[in-house]
């Protein structure tokens, strides 16, 4: 199970931190994989049983699902979480929250620090930032995005779920 955790954190990293996104033929693979291996062998991740892996799904899906409904969260970031919960079990819930949300903070707090004249920065670095913007490749991914904007939420959910579960 842990190369599917890799994997799935992996590919959920590179699509929410480029595109915004957390495609759900990714996640229901994900789910599909950790029933059948639940079903098959007894256990999940670490060696959780069905009642654990349940309730780690039921609780992360819980506690974020206000989130999605005051719009502070997309549903990707909620399904990923329960998703995660679900895979993990609980006892992984708080951490993963915890450095998800810390790694979300600085995210945040750059690009406030990026668009305001609060931080100095230089000539060379604005030519930088203009070459990058004006790119054809960057053009191309910000219409792949769609106009979805905001934190990759998901992205740092998955380098907590590295760090903490594939250890």
């Amino acid at each position: 199970m842990t190369v599917v955790l890799l994997l799935l954190c992996g590919t959920v990293f590179i699509y929410d931190l480029l595109l915004r996104r957390v495609p759900n033929w990714l996640l229901l693979t994900a789910f599909s994989i950790h029933a059948a291996t639940i079903c098959i062998t007894g256990e999940g991740f670490g060696g959780i049983d069905i009642w654990q892996s349940l309730l780690g799904g039921a609780i992360g899906f819980l506690l974020f699902i206000p989130l999605y409904a005051l719009r502070a969260m997309g549903a990707g970031d909620v399904k990923f979480f329960a998703l995660l919960g679900l895979m993990m079990g609980t006892h992984y819930l708080i951490p993963l929250w915890l450095i998800g949300s810390v790694l979300a903070g600085v995210h945040a707090t750059a690009w406030y620090l990026s668009t305001t004249s609060f931080v100095m920065t230089s000539a060379t670095w604005h030519r930088i930032q203009a070459s990058i913007m004006n790119s054809e490749a960057y053009q191309r991914l910000l219409k792949r995005r769609a106009g979805r904007r905001g934190i990759p939420y998901a992205a740092y959910l998955a380098v907590a779920a590295i760090a903490t579960g594939a250890s």
